[in-house]
């Protein structure tokens, strides 16, 4: 299943590539008092208390011409432990009439591992890229960290150093232009060089936000941080920011994990807190 929403020109498309593992609250926001969660236990959460995270790209495509843009490519082709299937991304962009070769440009939010593992695939110990005439968009500080022998780890050597001698891979810095219209947005702190893709045309403005936030619950509570961010204190801020910006400014927001019938929304006023609106 896939959900599309148009930003003027441009068409946002939800990609979905696998259903994530059963999340425990308590164990991803080590740091959130278990009665704090009451409030959005309703719609936050499972009724037995878990909530369970989607895996999955975005489509960007417009109506002016111009490549195909996906943004990250989920956990890759599996079989995954928790459920034993394989991952569906590429099967989710065929049945959107999309091959791997009409994709043009590859962003990279950040290069954890359930956004980068359909990057390559391999025959025995020979990588390929999965999207053969795609660039990869990278940021450089995520690359220059994670490439660091203390800070490397598996999923980066096999989903996403392989690109380099690939001869595929474009390290990019701040704010960089991916095609007039789309550019990626700095929002460091769940890794070193996070990044969101912001999409604007016609006087509407859409943003892919990545791993800015996990669950819907941080709309409200904006502090909330999860074991997997690097530096909360950033992390915070960038949360914050863009979500601020997004709630002002009126934007579409793509998230990167909730649920395909919440996953993408606006940032509305409830009170003295924002709030998540599904469209």
């Amino acid at each position: 299943m896939s959900k599309s929403l148009s930003i003027g020109e441009f068409e946002i498309t939800t990609v979905q590539d696998h259903q994530g593992m059963d999340r425990n609250p308590s164990e991803i926001y080590s740091e959130v008092p278990a009665a704090a969660w009451d409030p959005y236990r309703e719609f936050a959460l499972d009724p037995d208390g878990f909530y369970r995270s989607q895996w999955r790209g975005h489509l960007i495509r417009s109506s002016g011409g111009g490549p195909s843009v996906l943004v990250d490519t989920g956990m890759g082709p599996g079989p995954h432990d928790h459920t034993g299937k394989p991952g569906e991304l590429i099967d989710s962009l065929n049945a959107l009439g999309v091959s791997p070769e009409e994709i043009g440009i590859v962003v990279i939010t950040h290069t954890h591992g359930d956004h980068i593992g359909w990057n390559v695939l391999y025959d025995g110990d020979s990588a390929r890229a999965t999207f053969p005439n795609a660039r990869y968009l990278v940021a450089r500080a995520d690359w220059d960290y994670y490439s660091l022998p203390e800070n490397s780890n598996e999923a980066f050597e096999h989903s996403l150093k392989p690109l380099e001698a690939l001869g595929v891979l474009d390290l990019v810095s701040g704010v960089h232009e991916i095609v007039p219209g789309v550019s990626t947005l700095p929002t460091n702190g769940h890794t070193p060089g996070h990044q969101c893709v912001l999409v604007e045309s016609n006087g509407q403005t859409g943003v892919i936000t990545g791993d800015l936030f996990h669950n819907v619950a941080q709309i409200s509570e904006q502090d909330w941080c999860p074991v997997f961010d690097w530096d909360t204190t950033i992390s915070t801020r960038s949360r914050r920011e863009l979500l601020g910006r997004a709630e002002r400014e009126d934007w579409t927001v793509f998230s990167g994990h909730l649920g395909i019938d919440k996953s993408i929304g606006k940032v509305v006023r409830s009170g003295e807190k924002a709030s998540w609106r599904s469209l």
